[in-house]
């Protein structure tokens, strides 16, 4: 704040809230995706009732974006920063490649994670959702 101001800040917080919305805009142009709730502010979450948005994940995630999965409803969130201000139309880009690819090679990407968000989604006692990520990611590293 001291090395910004208050007009700095406030510079900033506009660009950050025009790239959300651009997001938004963005995500509600590609047919098969949908945005979770209406978000005011930079927290996106979108999902899919076509395919695995998990799937989607793990391609995203090849090409060095890290989107944050979420259950019930299956889907992805990001939470906007200044640092997605320049980027906002590669991610966009990014997002509708993805999509494509997955709408047409259906099943899991060899080595993604979506298997195991998909099934920590389905246990019906939500304790062993915990146990099941640590033991594969103490696996796994």
């Amino acid at each position: 704040m001291m090395s910004l101001g208050q007009e700095g800040y406030l510079e900033h917080t506009k660009a950050i809230m025009d790239v959300s919305k651009s997001l938004q805009k963005g995500i509600k142009e590609i047919p098969e995706l949908f945005i979770i709730g209406r978000p005011d502010m930079t927290i996106v979450a979108f999902g899919s009732d076509v395919f695995d948005i998990f799937e989607v994940n793990d391609i995203m995630s090849s090409k060095g974006w890290h989107l944050n999965a979420l259950q019930r409803p299956n889907s992805l969130h990001i939470c906007v920063t200044l640092q997605h201000v320049p980027v906002v139309d590669d991610f966009l880009r990014d997002l509708k490649e993805s999509v494509e690819t997955v709408k047409a090679n259906p099943g899991p990407i060899k080595g993604g994670l979506a298997p195991i968000y998909g099934a920590a989604g389905k246990m019906p006692d939500r304790g062993m959702v915990q146990e099941l990520l640590v033991n594969y990611m103490d696996s796994t590293c």
